[in-house]
């Protein structure tokens, strides 16, 4: 009797085939594996997409137009993706000779569908089981095969999936055709992207808005038995009335005035405070560290952890939301361990008998933390930044191992008029992990260890003759944005919902998952969701700092309200609640789509416009001869046509393909990208090259669109003429 099992992934398929199959199997064996009456096979994530709207109704297709809309496809169908028709093809010929069918995608929604999906569009009607695995440790994938249960009672989750698709590519087509059509350019809007873009606009507007008011604070100096010491005054919540500081300085006068020349007796309590190492790094952490130490973008980031999997196989699942660990894990880091260190030609005074909190088996879901795997994979053999993301993974894995730092912390306290007097003292007891990692922080405790003031300590002391002085100070605006925090921004976009109701919802909504705060979109693409904003011309880059365009604010202020913020996400997962477990219609949550796009059709954008929409042609395609024209930071040909995916992602589906990026991290200004599809040569200078080193040189644009440098000899110099 034959069991087919299918993955959600290759490297999934290879863990259950070496548990179960009673082969050895290699990180890059062949699949499918079939051995001990099983055939392991994998899918490659979702090998299926929703079918174009003008597939179904030419007159859904182009030109576009109002007078279609709405556009909703109940049970919308869905054919093989271009790129992995074979594959379908493939395991459509592995179900006629298997006898049932264990499906093994993650243990989510997505992981559900992906494997009730196929069967679906196959026609397979065999018996069918679920399988829940949680990690790629063998003795578990084998107690989870003895826990086999019917299919049937799981799809509820792969029902919700679903719903979410049809609605997202609902909610993308009719808005984005509705915006483009009123405001005449292309607008595209998205349940993930377009509250994302919000967030950046409405940063961007604080920033621009902040109006700097002075503040005022007061300090309080004298004499004790442990020296000079000097307190802070820190007003209470009613003096505060909701502000963070105080505006007005007569109230400190007056304390003032009430404080010089006195005595105070004061308490000081002296306790101790630990920093324990910080988690192993999900996906999320990951990209907002990257971005923070390096520079990276979310993207170049994301693609250096598929790098390391795919070229190297240095490191376990690279798009995980978990930040914790098998037990088993712990088992297996003195090997792991030494072996990264070999790679990274470093020794650590690691400690195996410690247990990090990260080893937890309750809190690891679908996916455990991003940690390094047993491989062969020395940093000399990899790119530079290749190596640097390596090397971080490892060290956040090997504090695991290292004991926490340790501080002594002295409090002194004193209650006066409307506050408190304060002064805090902190002083290293241990060193800890960060003796050896001193740039890993997991906490505030480092900061203003060193106050300045002498330690004082514990029991009861006197403040004599104390002089009292007050200091000014200015309001300053919110940080822009970077990549990195604007990605821990999505992961926890529910602190910025005014509607308690829907704020809850959306953290309801992450309940489980740690490292989600109630947010939008996945750590798998969150990335590709900032980049597609760029790419729109939504977003741009400066100076490392992401800033919202004139174009995206204009549009941003005409969004219909109803669309435009997180609250999209958590009615719809109300929704997909009831559609998991069997209360609603597959189809509803597009129902509530239309809903919501008809309470605003026949008004949103009328009579509005956007200036500076035209797109500027900068010159000829070098490869078809169509306008090339600027789009966002880069420049593409106009044949190049995109279309929206489910998972809110666009993906070119014709054209030639020309695209003008720019030159070793240089982006070419619409004067150079004319001179260089005109066949002319551009100087740049301040290039980087993939080793981090400065060069100036000049490039031109061969015939099949590529950039290539031209670098001039140097003239020699006078003493080395003959």
């Amino acid at each position: 009797m034959s069991k087919l099992v299918i993955a959600e992934k290759p490297m999934l398929a290879r863990d259950i085939a070496r548990a179960i199959t009673g082969k050895e199997v290699s990180e890059s064996a062949r699949l499918p594996i079939s051995g001990n009456g099983y055939t392991v096979c994998a899918c490659a994530g979702h090998l299926l997409e929703l079918v174009k709207p003008d597939a179904i109704d030419p007159k859904w297709g182009n030109p576009w137009s109002l007078d279609v809309l709405p556009i909703e496809v109940h049970d919308w169908p869905k054919e093989p993706t271009e790129d992995k028709k074979s594959l379908v093809e493939e395991i459509a010929g592995l179900l006629k000779t298997c006898d049932s069918v264990i499906a093994a995608g993650d243990p989510d929604d997505e992981g559900q569908l992906i494997v009730d999906e196929l069967l679906d569009y196959l026609g397979y009607t065999g018996k069918v089981e679920r399988v829940y695995v949680n990690d790629n440790i063998e003795k578990n994938i084998v107690k989870a095969f003895d826990k086999l249960v019917p299919n049937d009672s799981c799809r509820g989750a792969g029902n919700a999936a679903y719903a979410r698709q049809m609605a997202d590519m609902c909610f993308g087509v009719n808005e984005t055709r509705l915006a483009t059509k009123r405001l005449d350019g292309l607008f595209t809007v998205g349940r993930v992207q377009t509250p994302t873009l919000g967030l950046v606009v409405k940063r961007d507007e604080a920033i621009a808005h902040h109006v700097t008011r002075k503040f005022y604070e007061l300090f309080a100096s004298g004499d004790s038995d442990a020296g000079e010491l000097t307190f802070k005054y820190l007003p209470g919540k009613e003096l505060l009335a909701g502000e963070k500081h105080l505006f007005e300085r007569h109230t400190l006068e007056a304390l003032k005035e009430k404080l010089v020349g006195r005595d105070l007796h004061f308490e000081t309590t002296v306790s101790k405070k630990q920093e324990n190492p910080p988690l192993p790094y999900n996906l999320t952490v990951l990209l907002s560290d990257m971005s923070e130490r390096f520079g990276f973008t979310a993207a170049e980031t994301q693609q250096i952890t598929q790098d390391l999997r795919d070229k190297y196989k240095a490191i376990t699942y690279n798009r995980s939301d978990s930040q914790y660990l098998k037990e088993e894990h712990r088992e297996q880091a003195p090997a792991v361990l030494a072996q990264a260190m070999k790679n990274l030609g470093v020794r650590w005074p690691l400690d195996y008998r410690l247990h990090s909190k990260a080893f937890n088996d309750g809190n690891v879901t679908a996916h455990h933390g991003i940690i390094p795997q047993e491989a062969d994979a020395p940093v000399s053999a990899m790119e530079p930044d290749e190596a640097k993301v390596y090397t971080a993974i490892c060290e956040r894995y090997a504090v695991q191992f290292l004991p926490p730092a340790v501080y002594d912390v002295s409090e002194s306290t004193v209650s006066v008029d409307g506050g408190t007097l304060k002064l805090t003292a902190k002083r290293l007891s241990d060193a800890g992990f960060t003796a050896v990692f001193p740039n890993i922080s997991n906490s505030r405790v480092r900061e203003d260890s060193d106050t300045g003031n002498p330690w004082v300590p514990a029991g009861s002391h006197t403040l004599a003759g104390i002089s009292c002085s007050i200091t000014e100070g200015e309001t300053t605006p919110p940080a822009p944005y970077t990549e990195g925090t604007l990605i821990t921004d999505m992961a926890s976009i529910a602190k910025y919902v005014k509607d308690p109701e829907i704020r809850e919802i959306l953290k309801r909504k992450d309940d489980g998952k740690k490292g989600e705060h109630g947010g939008i979109g996945t750590t798998a693409t969150r990335s590709s969701i900032i980049e597609g904003l760029k790419t729109r011309g939504y977003l741009e880059e400066q100076k490392g700092k992401v800033r919202a365009t004139d174009k995206a604010k204009a549009f941003y202020a005409l969004l219909p309200p109803e669309i435009r913020g997180a609250d999209v996400t958590a009615r719809w997962w109300l929704i997909q609640q009831d559609i998991a477990d069997g209360k609603a219609d597959v189809n509803a949550l597009q129902d509530s789509v239309i809903k919501v796009f008809n309470h605003h059709r026949e008004t949103a954008y009328v009579g509005a416009s956007i200036a500076g929409t035209g797109k500027a042609v900068v010159g000829k395609c070098p490869r078809c001869g169509k306008d090339v024209i600027k789009t966002g930071t880069i420049y593409a040909c106009s044949s190049i046509k995109n279309e929206k995916q489910e998972d809110g992602t666009w993906k070119e589906v014709s054209g030639c393909g020309f695209k003008l990026f720019g030159f070793c991290t240089k982006k070419f200004t619409e004067k150079q990208a004319a001179s260089l599809l005109d066949g002319k040569a551009v100087s740049l200078r301040g290039c980087k090259s993939k080793t981090g080193k400065t060069f100036d040189c000049t490039v031109v644009l061969q015939k099949d669109g590529s950039v290539e440098p031209i670098f001039t000899p140097r003239k020699p110099t006078k003493k080395g003429r003959r």
